[in-house]
């Protein structure tokens, strides 16, 4: 018997889980064994097209054409650009994120979200094949829940709590974005959990699954819609495959991750010590073995998971009834959400820096706008 050529891990993968890309690279994208379902962005990647000489012409076009608009209302053009080149070689929806300094204010968060749905259907980008990205803030839930009643689809990120992810849900969103890793992982080894099984080690792992637990129940209870899990920030090739077990509807992989997918049939022997190092890189060195990859059985995921919802450890608090109790809270209440956030440590912290990590490029997008538009004056 003649077998077909063995597909790589990422084929395997996305046979289990939806892909999403995060990157803005058309020609990368379509390189992919895979189509992946979304594209996403962020203030960082939107950044660097938009300084990318190779869009250098198109900038000053809409500058030129836009010259007495607001910066923010000439990012959002050029954004909805950048999704149109992507849109033809993904079968989902292409996705924006709101600016972080708006973080905290709920009508300007409704604005620019507009602006992208207007910009985007200019494009030819129908509004069903779209989605904003809005940080789960008080003020960000709130913005949601105006767009969802106008049709508009959000996805809360910035996500890193059951309150977060079930506030999501009272507003109607369409997804959300659990962090995996913390925002400085990416650049600091010491704060990346380097373990081999990640779907029971990682400290975010019971997190992750009583959200999925929470939804199903609410799904169950209200026959209500419940947000796609869409998780994201990941570091390795591990963490990617967990999220089959701890039950992501879609995962946002960025193109170093996906390139690791794409280098083999198999998963690598898992060696600790290798923070960021490619796969490519890893198979010259001693000790590197290739080892099949299949998702655990039914019966097995629910025992292995059930033992990973029974304790945070993230927290303090020792929480029996979390499954119950977190869901009966009304958190679009005023200064409920900001309260949870604020008296979670992981919460607190982890959302501060990642606002304060993409305000760095929304400060540079600004002045590169202006600077151009100065220099077309």
């Amino acid at each position: 018997m003649i077998q077909g050529p063995q597909r790589t891990l990422l084929e395997q993968l996305a046979s289990y889980v939806a892909v999403d890309a995060d990157t803005l690279e058309v020609d990368y994208i379509t390189s992919l064994p895979i189509t992946p379902h979304d594209v996403t962005s962020n203030p960082r990647f939107v950044h660097d097209q938009l300084a990318d000489t190779n869009n250098k012409e198109m900038v000053e076009q809409v500058v030129k054409e836009l010259k007495d608009a607001p910066w923010e209302e000439i990012y959002a053009v050029i954004t909805s650009k950048f999704g149109a080149r992507v849109i033809p070689h993904i079968s989902g929806r292409v996705l924006a994120q709101v600016l972080p300094s708006q973080s905290y204010d709920t009508d300007a968060m409704v604005k620019q979200a507009r602006t992208y749905v207007k910009c985007w259907n200019a494009e030819g980008i129908p509004t069903e094949r779209t989605c904003v990205k809005i940080p789960m803030t008080e003020e960000g839930a709130a913005a949601a829940a105006i767009l969802s009643k106008e049709g508009i689809f959000t996805l809360g990120t910035c996500l890193f709590s059951i309150p977060q992810a079930i506030a999501a849900s009272q507003a109607g969103m369409h997804a959300v974005s659990m962090y995996w890793n913390e925002p400085l992982a990416g650049s600091d080894a010491t704060l990346w959990p380097d373990v081999a099984d990640p779907a029971t080690e990682h400290p975010m792992a019971a997190r992750h699954y009583r959200i999925r637990k929470i939804y199903d129940r609410l799904k169950q209870e209200t026959g209500k819609r419940q947000p796609q899990i869409k998780t994201a920030s990941f570091i390795s090739v591990r963490e990617c495959l967990a999220m089959v077990e701890l039950g992501a509807d879609h995962i946002t992989i960025g193109r170093l991750v996906l390139e690791d997918l794409c280098m083999g049939w198999g998963l690598p022997k898992f060696q600790p010590g290798l923070w960021k190092v490619p796969v490519s890189e890893q198979l010259s060195k001693s000790g590197f073995e290739w080892e099949a990859w299949a998702a655990h059985d039914t019966a097995e995921t629910a025992k292995r998971m059930a033992a990973v919802a029974e304790t945070d450890p993230m927290s303090s608090i020792v929480d029996k009834d979390w499954l119950i109790a977190s869901a009966k809270i009304d958190y679009l209440a005023p200064g409920v959400l900001s309260k949870f956030n604020e008296d979670d440590p992981i919460t607190r912290d982890r959302l501060k820096c990642g606002l304060a990590r993409f305000s760095v490029f929304e400060g540079k997008s600004k002045t590169y706008i202006e600077e151009v538009r100065a220099g077309l004056a």
